[in-house]
This record gives structure tokens, sequence and C-alpha cells, in this order.
């Protein structure tokens, strides 16, 4: 037996929306086989101070998994000689140079359904040409990576679709 829920609301509720402007986004693809390896250095590097503001893997072509890291200049400047210093843990088959980009994420109440508030937040994205990079979903959190330049806009076009509660001064 299954059970599947599902969340809706006319309008759905958000705590807000929270954007990080000029992050770097650097894509790498690694053979499964030296995943645990590239874990640990990766675990390693951010024991001492976080370096990633989001980082996502997906299945890629020829039997690699793409990595996404996404941080900010500051931590970039680290990030990049590491990975070329750690090349000798096995099998980049890419690394694509790091573009700029824009985070905007945001969680609500009821977010145990992420797809069907990610498929309520694409909508009017798409309707107003939002270009999008990447999205992903973690816990009760959506987060969105578009290019640089197009957060602010994002933002503006789904705090006018979703309700943000608001404090009331008595």
């Amino acid at each position: 037996m299954e059970t599947i829920a599902v969340y809706w609301e006319s309008r759905i509720r958000t705590y807000g929306f929270n954007l990080v402007e000029g992050l770097r986004l650097c894509r790498i693809g690694i053979a499964p086989a030296d995943m645990g390896k590239w874990g640990q250095a990766l675990q390693s590097m951010v024991d001492h101070e976080p370096a990633f503001r989001l980082v996502w893997a997906q299945t890629g072509e020829m039997e690699s998994v793409k990595f996404f890291l996404l941080c900010d200049d500051n931590h970039w400047s680290r990030v990049q000689p590491f990975l070329e210093r750690h090349a000798h843990l096995g099998t980049i088959d890419e690394m694509r140079e790091a573009e700029k980009v824009d985070l905007l994420f945001f969680q609500g109440p009821h977010y145990g359904d992420r797809y069907g508030v990610l498929d309520y937040a694409l909508a009017p994205l798409s309707k107003a040409r939002v270009p999008l990079l990447a999205m992903a979903c973690s816990v009760a959190t959506i987060y969105l990576v578009l290019p640089a330049g197009q957060g602010e806009r994002a933002k503006k076009i789904l705090a006018a679709s979703f309700e943000i509660p608001r404090t009331v001064d008595t």
C-alpha cells in the first residue's frame, strides 16, 4: 500500500525568499568508482570552514556522475586549486570553468510536497521567460539557480505569486 500526500492552497505560503547573488557554479564529472575518494576529499575541505552554498549531483553521460558546486568568490579561490590538486584521486571527465549565477531559495510550512510547490513556482517564472540553470529540493527547501543578474527579477515574480505572512503591530 502506498500513501501519497498532496498539499494544496490556492496561494501557497512561504516564509520568504532568500537571494544570494554572484556565486560561482562549478560542474565536474567524476567516475562512480572514484566518488568515495572525492567525497572524502571534499569533506576534508569543509571540515574547517563551509565552502559551498549548495552541492548536488546527477547521473551523467558515459558512466559519470556530474557534481555541481556552488560557492562565493572568496571560497572559489580555494576550491579551484583544491580540485586541481586532488585530480590524482581519480578521473575527472569534465571540469567546466565556474560561471556566475544567482541562488534563490525558499521554504514553507507544508513543503513536504516540494514538487507541487516547485511546479507552482515554475509557472510564473516560465510565463515571464526567466531562465533557470538548475533546481534542487532538500527537505522543505527549494533552490533555484539562475544566470547572474536574474535573481532579483525572479524573486519579485515569486513574491507576487506566493503569500508571505507578515507580523502585525498592535
